[in-house]
């Protein structure tokens, strides 16, 4: 009897390991595919806007970007059919097809001649088609995360459950399962959660997290009738960078970067990675002035860092848009906009340096010191 009860409480171990292990595989195939749908996505994005502004602007160099992120669609694409059936697959394939082919008539016309009514139609397919995919995708995979935590929960309930069961069998061999179990259980929730936020190539949160974190952030701050401020910072000239350098450097060069980003950050503030080499810092409890300090203070640290050789390609700088809640916008998506348009003056007028979405004219000392920022090396 004592000898049938220990098999059978191997078995249920058993039963229980194998189940977890199927878990922790379909944990690994949704990060994956997480991680192809941020690809995707911003992939998309940047096409629509290399599209535009070769429309606006007729910049050769332009094309060369459609391509390059087109490429990085494609190559994601394949990743985004393997897990919810190929009718949805199909469908995004095909109108992933027209999309490319709207956008790229617009950058193989001449300039000036491109086709506006392509780019209105790719705007509507971007924002309705491909948003709603990936909004559909990543409430999939929240209740896919959710099914296997309660799973893993499950399998923890049933074996301290075993363990008293046969406490007089074998005190041993049960407390010697229980924890080494308990312990993959307990890592298997950390790293689903962690994968679930993270953006795989850098180690700082990813875009998911963002928009989340940014709703949350700006809920507690209006409650309170405090301040918030966000950065939005690209690295100047990347696409060069990558040109000649190559794309591990590229890799290697956004690391260290994030890296220089957490040695000149406070441990409330949250840096995600928007998409390509562009990210956003969170400063709560931040107004104007102590934003556009801050981010002054990232881009002086950036172009020291690298200016001696630190980090890979020798020196590298970066464009800052800073935007504030409540002066600049009460949303996320307006205080994006916002801190997007900025980033996109500084890149107009030089790089390398800081420029505010907003000069409180009330603030003389405000004043004085976003004029100091809007000036690289000030």
């Amino acid at each position: 009897m004592l000898l049938t009860a220990f098999i059978a409480s191997q078995m249920v171990y058993r039963s229980s390991i194998i189940r977890l292990h199927d878990q922790l595989l379909s944990a690994a195939a949704i990060a994956e595919q997480m991680h192809a749908s941020e690809k995707f996505h911003s992939a998309l994005h940047l096409m629509l806007m290399a599209a535009t502004r070769y429309a606006e602007t007729g910049n050769e160099s332009l094309r060369t970007d459609f391509v390059r992120e087109l490429d990085v669609a494609r190559s994601a694409l394949p990743v985004l059919g393997t897990r919810h059936g190929s009718n949805a697959s199909g469908k995004l394939e095909t109108d992933f097809e027209a999309y490319s082919l709207i956008l790229g008539g617009v950058v193989s016309s001449p300039p000036g001649g491109a086709d506006r009514s392509g780019l209105a139609h790719a705007q509507k397919l971007f924002d309705s088609t491909f948003f709603h995919f990936y909004s559909d995708l990543h409430l999939r995979h929240r209740a896919d995360i959710e099914q296997a935590a309660q799973s893993a929960h499950r399998i923890q309930f049933w074996t301290e459950g075993l363990f008293f069961a046969q406490l007089g069998l074998t005190v041993l061999f049960s407390v010697v399962g229980l924890l080494y179990l308990e312990r993959i259980i307990q890592a298997f929730l950390s790293d689903a959660e962690r994968m679930a936020i993270t953006d795989g190539l850098t180690g700082v949160f990813n875009r998911r997290y963002l928009d989340s974190a940014l709703e949350e952030e700006l809920g507690r701050t209006g409650r309170h009738g405090r301040s918030m401020t966000i950065a939005m910072i690209d690295i100047d000239h990347f696409k060069r960078f990558n040109d000649t350098k190559g794309h591990q450097a590229g890799d290697q060069l956004l690391r260290a970067l994030t890296q220089v980003m957490r040695q000149n950050t406070r441990a409330e503030d949250r840096i995600a990675r928007y998409g390509g080499e562009e990210f956003v810092v969170i400063l709560p409890e931040t107004a104007l002035g102590a934003g556009v300090t801050a981010a002054e203070k990232l881009r002086s640290a950036i172009e020291q860092h690298f200016s001696d050789g630190a980090g890979p390609g020798g020196q590298v700088t970066v464009s800052i848009g800073v935007a504030t809640f409540p002066e600049d916008g009460t949303s996320a998506e307006q205080l994006i906009a916002r801190a997007d348009e900025r980033l996109y003056h500084a890149k107009a007028d030089g790089r390398n340096r800081v420029v505010p979405a907003m000069i409180d004219a009330s603030s003389v000392a405000d004043r004085g010191t976003i004029a100091r920022h809007t000036t690289p090396g000030a």
